[in-house]
């Protein structure tokens, strides 16, 4: 059997598009932000006719032909030991991984049929058992999806879809198995927590779908008329590659409901493999494949390789592998290993106010992997903890500074006023003028301590204000008495100033006084 790498519906698109791409014009080249290049640091994994890695933690499989045929094999960055996983003389192809759980779709029964092996304990279990084709397997956790044809004839499309795939699901857990999709035009099924995604042709061109295990509800994520490919998925954020404007990475947010679009060469080829804030891809903008790297959190983008001869790229945290033909005449394993870019400091603190003594606990939310931290709490104390939580015993207002470190550089963010210490205001106030002919209008002006938050005033002729600073006119002569309370959550305080405002008059003398 002739065994094809690339995923399917990409493949015949992208044929397709060709000749089109070679008379688009440059795009403008991707802003970036204002972090320093990361460092990589790039290790040879395999030196034989290997392809298709894939990567979690420290553990890396991929696809070897170095016995004549497809064996899957995985190689353990921690003890540097490289383990064959298959063995028979059929085709196994395509391999994932997540903890210690390999999977891969296997030729041995004369069609596609998807294993997984257990690192752990060593055992392998076949998964699907019809005699259909299930092709293109993803794991998270306990549950394995596939694309599968066992449903009849399906569509098929020019440039598209042969065959007549659905997404399935197995649950290692309680050994069930689900259809997902009843479309029997759904391909290169993805899975992140409770959340599928794959590409569809129902609408008579590929888009973008997802199911979300815990509603068991399906959302369409794309309709236009473009094409949209080789989804991904991680926690919220769906990557794929779209053909609006050659061929581009776009992302949609599922927790804003937003899309964006990625890249703008217009000349991705293959992948969108997403971790974290990190997306990853082959791009041909230099005329042969590269691997780039975009990070959502610093808007950067980088150039992973210079070979113009890599392909299939995978990530895992700061680890990166991918295929590349670049030191023989067949394709290798590879994987670098990103360094730390100039962090971003920022954090959040909780509460930010409040009575004395008040307990702060602050959070620190930088990017870029800061390693170090250094905390400025206003108030001549200081922290070198990632996430301290600090005690203000006088009150204040403070300002607050964060300080992050790694090999790239620091950064330093400031708040000013960030946090407010109260403590039970003392009432006081002022006025002008305090004496003079009716009608009379007098300032009165706050001068409380303590950081109040509510005010009320008594201007001794039966009216009261709410304001910190009001005005009011006396329009009878009289002394009158003022009264002023102050209050915040730590307490009140009333201050009286007996006589404190003199109306006199031309006429009659003496009609009000509230002190008489």
């Amino acid at each position: 059997m002739n065994i094809n790498k690339k995923l399917y519906p990409t493949v015949l698109v992208l044929a397709a598009l060709i000749l089109l791409l070679a008379l688009v014009s440059s795009a403008t080249a991707l802003a970036t932000g204002q972090s320093t290049s990361p460092t990589i640091t790039e290790i040879q994994i395999t030196k034989n006719f290997s392809d298709c890695p894939a990567i979690y933690d420290n553990k890396i499989v991929w696809q070897d032909k170095r016995n004549g045929n497809w064996n899957i094999y995985m190689y353990d960055l921690s003890t540097k030991k490289e383990t064959q996983i298959t063995t028979n003389k059929f085709d196994q192809i395509n391999p994932d991984i997540y903890g210690n759980k390999v999977v891969w779709q296997d030729e041995r029964k004369g069609n596609w049929d998807i294993y997984m092996y257990d690192l752990s304990t060593k055992k392998e279990t076949q998964i699907t058992t019809n005699a259909s084709n299930s092709e293109r397997p993803d794991i998270y956790g306990d549950k394995i999806v596939w694309s599968d044809d066992r449903n009849g004839k399906g569509y098929d499309h020019d440039g598209g879809l042969s065959g007549n795939p659905d997404i399935y699901m197995y649950d290692l857990s309680t050994k069930k198995e689900t259809r997902i999709t009843t479309s029997r035009a759904a391909a290169n099924p993805k899975i992140s927590g409770d959340k599928i995604v794959w590409c569809d042709l129902r609408n008579g061109n590929w888009d973008i779908y997802m199911y979300d295990l815990s509603t068991k509800k399906e959302t369409q994520i794309t309709s236009s008329k473009s094409m949209q490919v080789d989804p991904e998925i991680y926690g919220n954020k769906i990557v794929w590659v779209d053909n609006e404007d050659g061929l581009n990475i776009h992302m949609y947010d599922l927790s804003t409901s937003k899309e964006t679009q990625i890249t703008h060469s217009g000349k991705v080829w293959e992948g969108t493999p997403i971790y974290g804030n990190k997306i990853v891809w082959q791009d041909k903008r230099n005329g042969f494949g590269d691997i780039y790297m975009y990070d959502l959190s610093t808007n950067q983008e980088t150039q992973i390789t210079t070979s113009k001869s890599a392909s299939s790229p995978a990530i895992y945290d700061n680890k990166i592998v991918w295929a590349d033909w670049k030191n023989s005449g067949y394709n290798e394993i590879y994987m670098a290993t990103i360094g730390s870019s100039l962090p971003v400091a920022d954090f959040s603190a909780s509460p930010t106010s409040g009575k004395t003594p008040l307990n702060v606990k602050f959070t620190d939310t930088s990017t870029g992997s800061p390693t170090s931290w250094f905390w400025n709490f206003g108030d001549g104390s200081k922290s070198y903890l990632q996430n301290p939580v600090h005690k203000y015993s006088k009150a204040g207002i403070y300002t607050v500074n964060l300080t992050v470190k790694n090999a790239a550089g620091r950064n330093t963010v400031t708040k000013t006023d960030y946090i407010k210490v109260i403590t039970k205001p003392v009432a006081a106030f002022s006025a002008s003028p305090t004496s003079g002919k009716a009608p009379l209008t007098v300032a009165f002006t706050d001068k409380s301590t303590g950081t109040p938050t509510k005010w009320k005033w008594s201007f001794g002729d039966g009216t009261i204000s709410r304001e910190k600073n009001p005005e009011h006119q006396y329009s009878q002569e009289g002394n009158y008495k003022i009264t002023l309370t102050v209050s915040n959550a730590a307490g009140g305080n009333t201050i009286t100033k007996t006589n404190y405002i003199k109306v006199t008059t031309n006429t009659r003398p003496g009609i009000y006084s509230e002190n008489k």
